[in-house]
């Protein structure tokens, strides 16, 4: 279960009669059309992912036009009561909580990545760095610094709309996290020593700080790691007025979130063969699963039933059937993919279903070698599809493909049993993320400071500095880009990875026989596993 804190704290921009900006008008409102407000509809989405356990909190002038509307709120006079009460509730906490704020306008998508999907300790929803979202610099898909009217953001490259989930194992530490905020707010000391040097006409920069913006930089500044959740092509915004609530709605209609989350249901590190002569349409099949109610636990086992039956006719020991046999194999681990996109795109994932994934992964290669080492045996002597006894090639593939799953399930449990490295902890009292600030380019450098050699002259203007010969850079960096598309790929290919085997065995047993397709998995099997297997020595002594 989970609880949400919504922070229906913000004001309609310019209004001169406070009134919240959760209030505003997200659909309706005339004629006989019931008016949907932004707090109302992020309240039916978190109900829609079954969070229906809502606090509401408010500012004392705002309560009456929310309570108008029909929602309970708590009252809180500030930041700091805001502070107090998240950490009242943390500390009692027993589920998940997400802290969002209420003019967050938003689709149904990146509300169930984060409520459904997010996994570990924190997550936050970024999204493009606009100004009105608060900065922060994500690594490796993990919130690094965030930034607040008092604590600087080095080198910022995403923004934090307001959605944060924190997992009810870190309750207690969100708890206390509040509460250190809460002191550092009640603090004049401490704040002005915080507080931004004044700019050079004399006014001070900044805003009143938010809430759910300190709890993000208090999680991150605790060494708590907060994952990044976030798409560039779904929408995240906050309004705080009409016009605003008309841009974030137009960018929403414009957005179809259906078809985003089926892209995403595709694995982004497959294997080339996977790519490109599967993944291309299987996910439609997937949609199509999805919509006929069938699980994914249904698909494996359709595929696993694929696989026998082409098992089979690989046994019948003629051309046909070892035509029909590569055809269903293959069609086999169409379906193999399709049920992982299947789980993804539905978000029906279980241990029994990964567990079963694994298992007829396995069995299907095994059934298929016996067929073709039976249809080997049985095929009329001197035909094309004769490859004689093959039986102790059969076993040897066998064999070599099983002690390479051995060693890659051992190096993955290996690495998952690594502790993984403390993150930094950084006080709440210094202004700065602990990173220091970039050095300038030599385009940025005062001329005077630059050397000689770099300034530019009349001859040649700062901007023909970056002119390339021999077609230029765009053209070098293209080249560039093309290269290592195809070592990535070479290297994606060499491990023969499952959609590499199985259209391997389809194509040599479609075209020639059982023993050319066994002579071809263990040549290439053993090249593969002697890259994998030097690669990852290679890798664990440097550890």
């Amino acid at each position: 279960m989970t609880v949400a804190v919504i922070l229906a704290t913000g004001r309609i921009a310019g209004g001169h009669v406070p009134c919240p900006a959760a209030a505003l008008s997200y659909a309706g409102g005339s004629g006989d059309t019931e008016r949907l407000t932004l707090l109302a509809r992020l309240r039916g989405q978190l109900a829609t992912l079954n969070v229906p356990d809502q606090r509401i909190i408010t500012r004392p002038e705002l309560a009456p036009a929310l309570r108008q509307d029909g929602h309970d709120v708590i009252e809180s006079r500030g930041t700091l009561s805001d502070l107090r009460e998240i950490a009242e509730l943390a500390g009692q906490a027993e589920e998940t909580i997400v802290v969002l704020t209420g003019d967050l306008v938003t689709g149904d998508e990146p509300l169930a990545r984060l409520l459904l999907d997010a996994k570990g300790p924190a997550t936050a929803l970024t999204g493009p760095p606009p100004d009105a979202a608060t900065p922060v610099r994500a690594e490796r898909r993990r919130i690094a610094s965030a930034g607040s009217p008092y604590h600087r953001v080095t080198e910022p490259n995403a923004g934090f709309p307001g959605a944060l989930r924190i997992a009810h194992s870190r309750a207690g530490a969100l708890a206390e996290i509040a509460e250190n905020l809460a002191s550092l707010l009640d603090d004049p000391e401490a704040l002005e020593r915080l507080s931004p040097e004044p700019e050079t006409d004399g006014s001070t920069p900044g805003r009143a700080p938010e809430t759910i913006e300190l709890l993000l930089v208090g999680l991150v500044r605790a060494g708590i790691p907060v994952a990044q959740c976030g798409d560039p092509q779904l929408v995240c915004l906050r309004a705080d007025s009409e016009e605003g609530v008309d841009a974030a709605r137009a960018a929403i209609d414009a957005v179809d979130e259906d078809k985003v989350r089926l892209a995403a249901a595709v694995k982004s590190n497959d294997g080339f063969f996977t790519t490109f002569a599967v993944s291309t349409y299987s996910r439609y099949i997937a949609r199509w699963a999805a919509r006929r109610g069938l699980t994914p636990n249904m698909v494996t086992s359709i595929s696993m039933g694929i696989a026998v039956v082409a098992a089979v006719w690989f046994a019948a020991g003629t051309r046909t059937g070892m035509i029909l046999g590569g055809v269903l194999f293959y069609f086999s681990f169409v379906f193999d993919c399709v049920d992982g996109q299947l789980a993804r795109y539905s978000r029906q994932f279980s241990t029994l279903g990964a567990w079963l994934d694994a298992v007829f992964d396995r069995a299907k290669e095994y059934v298929v070698f016996v067929g073709l080492a039976a249809g080997s045996t049985a095929a009329a002597a001197g035909s094309g599809v004769d490859g004689g006894n093959v039986w102790g090639l059969a076993v040897a593939a066998l064999a070599l493909q099983t002690v390479r799953h051995m060693i890659d399930f051992s190096y993955g449990a290996s690495r998952r049993q690594k502790v993984a490295r403390p993150l930094p902890v950084l006080p709440l009292t210094s202004p700065d993320d602990g990173v220091p600030p970039p050095e300038p380019t030599p385009a940025e450098r005062p001329a005077a400071e630059q050397p000689a050699a770099d300034r530019p002259t009349a001859e040649q203007p700062a901007a023909a500095q970056d002119v390339q010969p021999n077609g230029g850079l765009a053209v070098r960096l293209s080249r560039s880009t093309s290269q290592v598309r195809m070592l990535h790929w070479a290297k994606k290919i060499i491990v023969l990875p499952i959609g590499e085997r199985f259209a391997l065995i389809a194509i040599t047993a479609a075209l020639f026989n059982a023993q050319v397709t066994f002579i071809a998995l263990l040549l290439w099997g053993s090249v593969a596993a002697m890259y994998t297997l030097t690669g990852r020595v290679m890798r664990s002594i440097a550890r």
